[in-house]
């Protein structure tokens, strides 16, 4: 009998470490609850640079820019980190260091926007766009961005091509 008892306590802490160690099974691909909502991709940049640039940002806006007045700090809901002057491709998370941080919900207006400026403005006359976020290849109108609780989204892709900039905004140059 012992001779059993023997061989029964390492099934018996084998099976108990696997039941700790599965509280969720087999399911599939559960949800990190720990996961910060977010969205990343990859911004390339085609053409050259202008001169006079200043600094270079990804923005992230609530509410479409259907107006001038559209563009203020209440609409905006994501400011990434200075995007380097001359790159050629970013690739980006929202969840690196940003001056603004998004969170769950839905956005309208996602695009890569520059300055002239010598000093950082929050005037829309001093913005100029570069590159819009489109869904699907529809470059009719600027995609919707969804970031759903505990998900980074990924592949918000946009490009920049400096010899054809997109549809600008109301209230830009």
């Amino acid at each position: 009998m012992t001779k059993h008892i023997k061989y029964l306590f390492p099934i018996i802490i084998l099976l108990a470490l696997t039941a700790l160690n599965c509280n969720k099974g087999l399911s599939p691909t559960a949800v990190n609850e720990n996961t910060k909502p977010g969205f990343s991709g990859t911004i390339i940049f085609k053409g050259s640079w202008p001169t006079d640039v200043t600094r270079t940002y990804l923005v992230v806006f609530q509410d479409p820019l259907v107006s001038a007045s559209d563009f203020n700090l209440s609409n905006l809901q994501y400011l990434s980190t200075e995007i380097p002057y001359g790159a050629t491709q970013v690739d980006y998370t929202s969840l690196d260091s940003a001056y603004i941080n998004i969170g769950a919900g839905e956005y309208s207006y996602v695009a890569v926007a520059q300055q002239k400026t010598a000093n950082l403005s929050l005037q829309r006359k001093d913005w100029f766009v570069v590159g819009v976020y489109y869904t699907n290849d529809d470059t009719t109108q600027p995609g919707k961005l969804k970031i759903p609780q505990n998900k980074l989204v990924q592949n918000i892709n946009i490009i920049c091509d400096f010899n054809n900039p997109p549809p600008q905004p109301p209230g830009g140059q």
